[in-house]
């Protein structure tokens, strides 16, 4: 394809303004990748999480603006599926036990965890 004289290259996908943008307009692949750079995020800032100094209070805001934020980022734009939805909320609902110390295993409900925080 030319652009004033110009070829342009055809692709499947690239990032634009930090979020991936695919030929078929989903964006499913976009939430994956901000997930995981939410998951970079947790791992970079690992001695707040340790700390025992620090209370559960602060770091539900540190939870909440840096890691969300950034795992977040362009969500006003994405068409979600219910898979996507799903994906979303295993991950706070992941970070949320994790702070708090909750194992996987304890069958600890979703309302009592917000409760608790």
């Amino acid at each position: 394809m030319k652009v004033d004289c110009q070829d342009v290259e055809n692709v499947t996908e690239f990032v634009y303004l930090g979020s991936l943008m695919t030929y078929d307009g989903s964006c499913s692949k976009d939430i994956r990748l901000q997930i995981t750079k939410g998951k970079a995020v947790v791992k970079s800032m690992g001695t707040i999480w340790k700390s025992k100094n620090i209370t559960d209070e602060l770091k539900l805001k540190v939870l909440r603006t840096c890691v969300f934020g950034v795992a977040l980022h362009a969500c006003e734009t994405w068409t979600l599926k219910k898979i996507d939805r799903n994906r979303l909320r295993a991950f706070e609902m992941y970070r949320y036990r994790r702070m708090l110390r909750i194992s996987w295993k304890a069958k600890e409900r979703i309302e009592n965890i917000r409760r608790k925080l």
